[in-house]
Formats: structure tokens, sequence, C-alpha cells
């Protein structure tokens, strides 16, 4: 054990700390996206298995900050069939997760990402009908997507981020359903032996870093302009699909 505590003094660990502090940063102002940053780049540092662990760890911290405010804001009418494919789904991304080959499952994390920027790009906002059913959708695959890469929150956002709703019920629906995401990523990933005691310390030693970006994207969500924050967002999502892809 205290050979792997002289671990967490690295320059590694350090620039752990410092793509957790910026994926608090981007989860506290727009509700989601810290796996996006921080799971391909914690799959080269410990693979794809442990780095959605870790991430489920730190983001659990950074949800709770940020639920009582989300559900204040959110409509539960179209969240509720969302919650329940997410439940149903994630399960199912999971068992993939521990059944691909981890290069595999890192080349397809970057490849779903190219896929979200690619539609960004082109300009394409889902304009169809909203209701039980194209909800469910959205969680099913946000739910599959997250069990097997980590980074399922993108068709959450795509989703939400279309309505017509105020930016403040778009990020409170967008923050409920993430945090929904993340217990059940953590639960399955834990059902199949994805946490070990490293893990579970590296996640701890990580958090205050998440917490303390997840504190300032949600201050400056606060004071920022609110028509900006479907511009970052979306934005965000482009930059990062592009870059895991460069990669």
């Amino acid at each position: 054990m205290t050979e792997f505590l002289t671990q967490l003094l690295t320059l590694n660990f350090a620039l752990g700390a410092l793509i957790v502090f910026f994926g608090g940063l981007i989860h506290g102002y727009t509700g989601f996206g810290a796996g996006l940053l921080i799971v391909p780049l914690f799959s080269l540092l410990f693979g794809p298995v442990e780095a959605i662990a870790i991430t489920t760890i730190v983001a659990l911290f950074g949800s709770a900050q940020l639920y009582r405010g989300a559900a204040r804001h959110a409509n539960w009418r179209e969240l509720l069939p969302i919650l329940v494919a997410i439940v149903l789904f994630t399960p199912v991304g999971t068992y993939l997760l521990f059944n691909m080959d981890p290069d595999l499952v890192r080349r397809a994390t970057g490849g779903f990402v190219l896929v979200i920027a690619l539609i960004l790009m082109s300009g394409w906002i889902y304009r169809g009908t909203r209701g039980i059913g194209p909800s469910a959708v959205a969680g099913a695959m946000a739910g599959a997507i997250s069990g097997a890469t980590g980074v399922g929150g993108p068709p959450i956002a795509i989703y939400f981020l279309s309505s017509p709703q105020p930016a403040e019920t778009q990020r409170g629906n967008i923050v409920i359903a993430v945090t929904v995401l993340i217990v059940m990523v953590m639960v399955a990933v834990a059902a199949g032996g994805g946490f070990t005691a490293e893990t579970l310390i590296r996640g701890v030693v990580l958090t205050p870093a998440y917490i303390a970006g997840t504190w300032s994207g949600s201050r400056l969500f606060a004071i920022a302009p609110k028509e900006y924050f479907k511009r970052v967002a979306l934005w965000f999502l482009l930059a990062t699909g592009v870059g895991i892809v460069l990669l």
C-alpha cells in the first residue's frame, strides 16, 4: 500500500487532478460532459474499466452538489421515461465493457464522440416529437453507451438542448439524468468487479479537485448570461470530440 501511495506523487497523477478539475468545471456549468473529457484521457493512464470507475466516483460527488438546484428546475414528466430507460439499458452497456477488448472500447469511445461532433458540425438539431417514446429512446441510448464507454451524456444533452424550454430547465433535466447515469454505471461496474482498492483510493484522492471544478462551473452558470449556455455546451461537445479523435 505504501508503494501505491507513492505513485500518487507523480506527474501523471498531477495531470489526472488537472483533468478532473476541468471535467468538474464543465459538469458544473453544462450539467454533463465530464466523462467526455476524463474517460478517454484516463483510459490512457489507467485503462478503460478503471477510467470509468474513477470517473463515476468523482462525478457522483459533483452531481450531489448540483442535484438540489437542478431538481427545482427539472421537468420531471419528461424525465421519467428517460430515467427508466437508463436504469434498464446501462447494464447492457456495462456487459459489453467487461467482454470487449479494452483497445476496442477506447476506439469506440473516440468514434462515438466523433459522431456526436459531426452531428453538431452539421447544425442538426432534433425537431421531432417529444414524448414517452423519443424520451425512452434517448435514455436507452445514453444508458447503453454510458455503460460501455462512460460517455453517455451527449444523447441526453442533444435531446434536451433541442427543446424550447429555458436554459435552467434544460440544464436541470441534464443534471438529473446524468446523475442517474452515474449511479447506474457505478452499480453495474461494481457488480462486474471493476472497483479495486487502488481504484477507490484514486477516486477519493481526486474527488476534491472535481468538487472544486464543479463548484466553479456552477458559479459560472449563475453569473454568465443564460444565452451562452447552449452555445458553450454545444461547442464543448464539438471541441472534445475532435480532440479525442486526434489523441
